[in-house]
């Protein structure tokens, strides 16, 4: 099954594991949902909330999960799709516009305010958002704002 992780920009993830391009990891252990395995989204925007991305520091890769699947959907957050799995491999980083594209070409309002309510969009992406998905404009109204932006940039 093929999705997306996101890294720190030097591949680490949260707790300071390294990842590698191209690399077999499997599973130490029994698999569970934010304890253990190898976690991943299905839409890039998901995996936003795993990393500090209002810093710029971060990455979206794509990853192919194998082995044993767990699903998880949070339906607090609205956040479904989400998986664990007993094996992965980090297949590339995405570019920036790589990411942008997969959500803005989705068809899908809320993938794209998910996405301008995670990230600071440049003036083009706004622009391009604003014209395209009208009902995205008050998520970028409200998080793209330089206030909003050094609030979120800041948070602890």
């Amino acid at each position: 099954m093929r999705g997306f992780k996101a890294l720190n920009k030097d591949l680490t993830n949260r707790y300071g594991y390294k990842y590698l391009v191209n690399k077999n990891y499997k599973l130490n252990g029994d698999l569970k949902w934010q304890q253990n395995g190898f976690h991943f989204c299905i839409r890039p925007e998901d995996t936003l909330r795993y990393v500090d991305s209002w810093s710029d520091n971060f990455v979206v890769t794509e990853i192919e999960a194998n082995g044993e699947l767990e699903l998880y959907e949070d339906d607090y957050y609205g956040y479904y799709d989400m998986y664990v799995s007993s094996e992965m491999k980090i297949l590339r980083v995405l570019s920036r516009e790589e990411l942008f594209e997969m959500v803005f070409n989705s068809n899908n309002v809320d993938r794209v305010k998910r996405l301008a309510s995670s990230i600071v969009l440049t003036q083009d992406e706004i622009d391009l958002i604003k014209d395209v998905y009208p009902l995205a404009i008050s998520t970028i109204e409200y998080y793209q704002t330089k206030e909003m932006i050094l609030k979120l940039k800041n948070r602890s």
